[in-house]
């Protein structure tokens, strides 16, 4: 008999922190450093969770920070063990909610007076949380 696992939904995002800060009158490196954190996932009610993702970017001369906390809603059909749930939080949330991150820093850096920032695409499925 095949194990039955839980069907999930994506429900939204809402990004719930951001900043950025330029030093003024000094070039922006392309060279960026990209850290994640995660909090992991939060029961919110019955198959409901909510995941937090935080996304600080920092060019090699530290001209540029900047700091974005993002929250993904997702809801399973089912009850999910333990050891599911951690590899869906732990890959398969922040692979979902990365995207939105990457348009959001397009955006705000280019509406910041910098050149846009596009972060590439990066295969989140093999990083662990901090």
């Amino acid at each position: 008999m095949a194990e039955q696992i839980a069907k999930f939904r994506f429900l939204r995002y809402s990004i719930i922190k951001s900043s950025i800060e330029i030093d003024d009158g000094k070039v922006v490196d392309e060279d960026l450093t990209v850290e994640f954190s995660q909090e992991g996932a939060e029961c919110i009610e019955n198959n409901l969770y909510k995941h937090t993702l935080g996304v600080d970017i920092v060019d090699k001369n530290n001209v540029m920070r900047i700091s974005i906390v993002v929250v993904g809603l997702f809801e399973f059909d089912s009850d999910i063990d333990e050891k599911l749930k951690a590899t869906f939080f732990n890959s398969s949330a922040p692979a979902i909610l990365f995207p939105y991150v990457r348009a959001y820093v397009t955006t705000l850096t280019g509406l910041s007076g910098v050149n846009p920032v596009i972060l590439p695409t990066l295969n989140l499925s093999m990083r662990q949380s901090k």
